[in-house]
């Protein structure tokens, strides 16, 4: 690995050492999720209705506060909340992210993947994502781990809070509150949960993402939160990828169904 891309890497990696090793003393609240699952979105509603600070990456403080990342070893973490969503509709988000330069900074990833899994047309998605899904699962990129294998290690882990963004689209204040009084022990006060839902609510924070974007963004990183979309893009042949990348197995064990 180069210099420069050990030091580019440096912040991140600083980041998951420092959470490794004083998350139960912080504390440090840890929302823990594969890409595109909504975790931004649970954390900044936490660092609210608790009333701390949200370090999303470095630099981290060593002061009670929610964090968030992509971790695939448990090894020193403690307060994890790990969020899941239905991989179909977050590899849609993720092909975006992937080929689409956002306001998060994501023009190197785009870089990349335009040169090791390049197509014609990048806005034909239902064409694509076989090819898309079976490259991610074969050659993980950004994080280097699958969903399938993330799932192996997190699904229904003892000592942590588990919970969708299914679940908190359907009912955000009252999944924030269990989510909160399941990491601290304290239940949130009266209205809390709904106030802070309303102030994170996904049409507001396509508004913020769209102030914030740069110039050079082509899609905003809040692009469009839906439950199912997948469904407009999803051919039998990215069915297949799925089943070939080991996703079928993983799915059914979160309770995501065929349809």
């Amino acid at each position: 690995m180069s210099f420069a891309r050990i030091r580019g890497r440096w912040p991140a990696l600083r980041h998951k050492a420092i959470v490794r090793g004083f998350s139960r003393l912080a504390p440090y609240y840890l929302v823990n999720e594969f890409p595109k699952s909504g975790g931004t979105w649970l954390a900044q509603m936490l660092s609210d209705a608790l009333g701390v600070a949200f370090r999303r990456n470095a630099p981290i403080r060593f002061e009670r506060s929610v964090t968030h990342g992509h971790f695939l070893s448990p090894v020193g973490l403690r307060n994890v909340v790990v969020l899941w969503r239905d991989p179909r509709d977050l590899l849609v988000s993720f092909y975006h992210h992937c080929y689409f330069v956002n306001e998060h900074r994501n023009a190197g990833l785009v870089r990349l993947m335009k040169g090791c899994c390049p197509f014609d047309d990048y806005s034909d998605l239902p064409a694509n994502l076989p090819a898309f899904i079976r490259f991610v699962s074969r050659t993980p990129v950004a994080p280097g781990f699958t969903w399938p294998e993330f799932v192996q290690v997190w699904a229904a882990r003892p000592g942590t809070v588990q919970t969708s963004y299914e679940t908190l689209r359907a009912d955000t204040p009252g999944e924030l509150s269990r989510v909160a009084v399941a990491l601290t022990g304290t239940p949130l006060p009266d209205g809390c949960a709904a106030e802070v839902a309303e102030q994170h609510s996904f049409a507001r924070a396509k508004q913020a993402a769209a102030r914030a974007a740069p110039a050079t963004a082509e899609l905003s990183f809040v692009r469009e939160g839906a439950l199912g979309g997948w469904r407009r893009h999803f051919t039998p042949e990215a069915e297949a990828a799925l089943r070939e990348g080991g996703y079928a197995e993983a799915m059914h064990r979160l309770g995501y169904g065929p349809d």
